[in-house]
This record gives C-alpha cells, sequence and structure tokens, in this order.
C-alpha cells in the first residue's frame, strides 16, 4: 500500500483516555506503513509525547470554533494531501466534518463517551441538532462500546449503518514492563510505604465522582487508606476543599497531571473507578491489565469492561463505594481473585491488537484501499 495520509484531531493533548488512545493508534498506523498526521491544542504533555514518538504534531485550536483556526485546518489538508481525516472529541469533531464536507475527503469520528447532561436546555438541544447534521458528512462513526452505541442510536446520532463498536484495548505485556514496583511507585507518589493506599487517574470533572472516593477513604475503616489522585481539571479546587472538610490531610496525593500514569498504578491496593458515565475507560482496563483489582461505579460501561457478574462493580454512592473499599481492603485473599479475573479478562477481551487492526479495516474500506 502506498503511504496514505491520515489526519487525527484532538480536542487536548492532556494525558486522558482520548488522547493515550490516539498516540498508541497513530504509533501503530505509521509502523504499518500508513501516514498519521496529529493535530491539536498544545496543552498538555501528551503534545510532545507525539512528537517524540515520531509522528508529525500540528498546533491547532480545535477546542474552539473559530474561522482562523479551520483555515488553518483546510491549508493542512491541502499541503498533506490528506484524504481521510479521523476526529476525537466534540470541537475535533466539528472541524473534521466541516472538512470533509468542503473539501471532498472521507470523516471517521470516535465518541470517547457521549457527555452532554450538564448543558442547559437550550445548549442540549443545540448539541444534538449539531451532531445529527455532522452525521450526515460522517463515514464511520466509532464507538468504544456497545452501550455508547446503544445510547448514540437512541439519540439520532448516528445511524446503525455508520456505527462501528471497537471497545479501547491494552497491550497487557507493555504495560507490564513499564510499570514501576509497588515501592517504586508509592515513592514517586510521595505514599506511605506501609499504608493501604487506593487510587484513579481521570481528568477532574464532575462526571468521573472523585468527590465519592474521598468520601469512602474518610469512612473506610482502620488502618485508615491513603488516596492518590491522578490528573487536573477543573474539579480540582472544589476537591481540595472536600479533603480539607473530610480531614483527610496528607493521607490524600493530588499527584497532577502524569504522562503514561498506569507505570504509577502498582501502588495501589485498590484501582477505584466512580464515575457516572463513561464510554470505555482506558485507565481501568489498565489498571486490570497490571493485576491492580479494579472496583468501579455500576454503570453499563464498566459492566462492559468487569463483567456483568462482577464483584468490582458497586452502586454509585457514598456509603456504598465506602462499604467496598473497606471490605476489599481487609480481604486480600479477595482482592487477589478479583485481579486474576480482571487480568484474564483484560488479556482475553480487551487486546490492543484487535483494536487497531479493527480501525485499520474500517480505514481500508473508507479509503477502498487494499
Amino acid at each position: 500500500m502506498t503511504e496514505v495520509p491520515v489526519l487525527h484531531l484532538l480536542v487536548s493533548t492532556q494525558p486522558g483516555g482520548g488522547p493515550q488512545h490516539v498516540l498508541t493508534l497513530t504509533t501503530w498506523l505509521r509502523d504499518r506503513g500508513w501516514r498519521p498526521i496529529v493535530a491539536g491544542p498544545r496543552d498538555g504533555a501528551l503534545f510532545e509525547r507525539f512528537c517524540a514518538s515520531g509522528i508529525e504534531t500540528v498546533p491547532l485550536a480545535t477546542a474552539q470554533l473559530s474561522p482562523a483556526t479551520f483555515l488553518r485546518a483546510v491549508r493542512l489538508v491541502r499541503e498533506r494531501g490528506i484524504r481521510l481525516v479521523h476526529s476525537h472529541g466534540k470541537g475535533a469533531g466539528v472541524y473534521a466534518r466541516l472538512l470533509a464536507r468542503t473539501q471532498g475527503i472521507h470523516a471517521v469520528h470516535t465518541f470517547h463517551g457521549i457527555h452532554f447532561e450538564r448543558y442547559g436546555a437550550l445548549g442540549r438541544a443545540a448539541y444534538l441538532t449539531l451532531e445529527r447534521r455532522l452525521a450526515r458528512w460522517t463515514d464511520v462513526v466509532i464507538n468504544v462500546s456497545r452501550a455508547q452505541e446503544a445510547e448514540g442510536l437512541a439519540l439520532g446520532l448516528f445511524s446503525r449503518r455508520q456505527s462501528r463498536v471497537v471497545p479501547n484495548g491494552v497491550d497487557v505485556a507493555s504495560l507490564r514492563a513499564a510499570a514501576l514496583s509497588r515501592a517504586e511507585a508509592r515513592a514517586v507518589l510521595g505514599a506511605d510505604a506501609g499504608a493501604p493506599l487506593i487510587g484513579c487517574a481521570a481528568r477532574f470533572d464532575e462526571v468521573k465522582r472523585l468527590d465519592l472516593l474521598l468520601e469512602a477513604a474518610a469512612v473506610a475503616g482502620s488502618p485508615a487508606p491513603w488516596v492518590a489522585l491522578i490528573g487536573r481539571g477543573d474539579e480540582e479546587p472544589r476537591l481540595r476543599a472536600l479533603a480539607a472538610r473530610l480531614g483527610l490531610g496528607r493521607r490524600v496525593i493530588f499527584a497532577g497531571e502524569t504522562p503514561a500514569a498506569a507505570r504509577l498504578f502498582p501502588a495501589f491496593d485498590l484501582y477505584c473507578a466512580p464515575s457516572r458515565k463513561e464510554g470505555m475507560p482506558l485507565a481501568v482496563l489498565e489498571a486490570m491489565a497490571l493485576g491492580v483489582p479494579v472496583l468501579a461505579s455500576d454503570i453499563p460501561a464498566h459492566r462492559e469492561a468487569l463483567g456483568e457478574a462482577s464483584t468490582g462493580l458497586v452502586p454509585l454512592t457514598s456509603a456504598d463505594f465506602a462499604k467496598a473499599v473497606a471490605s476489599m481492603l481487609a480481604d486480600p485473599t479477595a482482592r487477589a481473585a478479583l485481579a486474576a479475573e480482571q487480568l484474564t479478562r483484560a488479556r482475553s477481551e480487551f487486546d490492543a491488537r484487535d483494536m487497531l487492526n479493527a480501525v485499520e479495516r474500517i480505514y481500508r474500506q473508507v479509503l477502498d484501499v487494499m
């Protein structure tokens, strides 16, 4: 196959599931003979990671809508001979589908979660109307879970003919090779070497419900667990204030933005994901792949990740999370059994090679190349 340029538009290069997924995907595509080009805001550490990986990376303010940004994107398409644009995130999705419409190229869009509930009534209506319009200019919509596909179809965001379900995947061997030891990871985080430690890596956003994790830690029993929150976002001031009110003191660690955060997961006795909504959380799959037992809110995406009958699923209340955390921390045998079950599931159901091959097949079908 002749090298085909594919433009990936991101709405952010901050560490997180979507950008990390794109880094894995573009690196693999490059090694398969494609020419991936990434464009997005220079707002996070992953921008430099793309550059260091040998991926052509172009700063582009896709998080905001402006004619100047669109004209820059048009020039990029024309100068690089782009035939396919693949977008990730709301703003990037607008630019990508406008490029497809005006420049006569193909468009693939990945929903890494469908989040619009916090908009006002007019905002929700405008979002849904816009996505339905953009779908007309989209060849394929990739959904990262069956639950997300069902939601998108019910909302009319795309047709069944357009949709492909491609769950996020993880490279178990690579993750385990890169991971720090328990002692090393705790030293990096600044956690007490012997205390129970629960943690999470996530964007600090209300939808992640990190407040439940802090509340659970405050009442989870003796010895009192430490908490490590890896990431950043608008919710950080509120979370810090809550930690202070709960008297967590030095037992809560705000670790900041951390590229390749999964290498720190061996520090945790439990990985906790109390989100009220997800697409298919990459960090949860990474924890499973590293043999760190996961407790996750009982929502559709987590049921797909952990399995419908998993003992790691927890009702979405602070009381239930506190009870589950205390129970698991007190029972090493149960933690080991849950970790082994989830590691097997990560290997069998969420292999990165399946994800990558599926995306490449979509590109070939859209471009009609073999």
